[in-house]
């Protein structure tokens, strides 16, 4: 019988996710011009992310906290690039009953914007899908259907 040692995986520190990286390359993309399509969600450690790709760059994850988040949409809105000042390792946290997703897609509706919802006559039972195109990119959102939620959307003239 063979003995394999398993302590390097049981020792081993998780390692903080490289948002520094991630940050420059979402720079550079943005300097670039380059259209975005963006997804947000929340990690298993309850950090809010944007799931960023283009035409010429695979998905990836970019954690945020508020002004990078204001940052990324202002970019998608207008075009102009802001310097972020801070730390990109540091990101936010949210609490483990929030729906990421879901508060970002109320904060649009709630300033007015249009979202275009997938009919939910062919979407999957259990979901909602809708996207908000913009200058430069276009935010996809994926939620769970709820009868809360349909009430939210129907309240806010959401063509649902």
């Amino acid at each position: 019988m063979v003995n394999i040692d398993f302590s390097a995986l049981t020792t081993a520190k998780e390692q903080q996710y490289p948002n520094n990286e991630a940050h420059a390359e979402v720079m550079k993309m943005m300097k670039r011009g380059d259209k975005l399509s963006v997804k947000f969600g929340t990690t298993r450690d309850l950090h809010p992310y944007a799931w960023i790709e283009s035409k010429t760059v695979a998905g990836f994850k970019y954690e945020l906290d508020a002004e990078r988040a204001n940052n990324l949409i202002h970019y998608m809105v207008t075009g102009e690039v802001r310097e972020y000042a801070g730390d990109p390792m540091q990101s936010d946290t949210v609490e483990p009953s929030e729906n990421y997703q879901l508060e970002m897609m109320k904060l649009f509706i709630e300033n007015g914007q249009t979202l275009q919802y997938t009919p939910l006559f062919r979407e999957y039972p259990d979901k909602i899908s809708a996207m908000k195109a913009m200058l430069k990119g276009t935010v996809f959102f994926r939620i769970t259907r709820t009868p809360e939620v349909l009430d939210y959307l129907r309240e806010h003239q959401q063509d649902i």
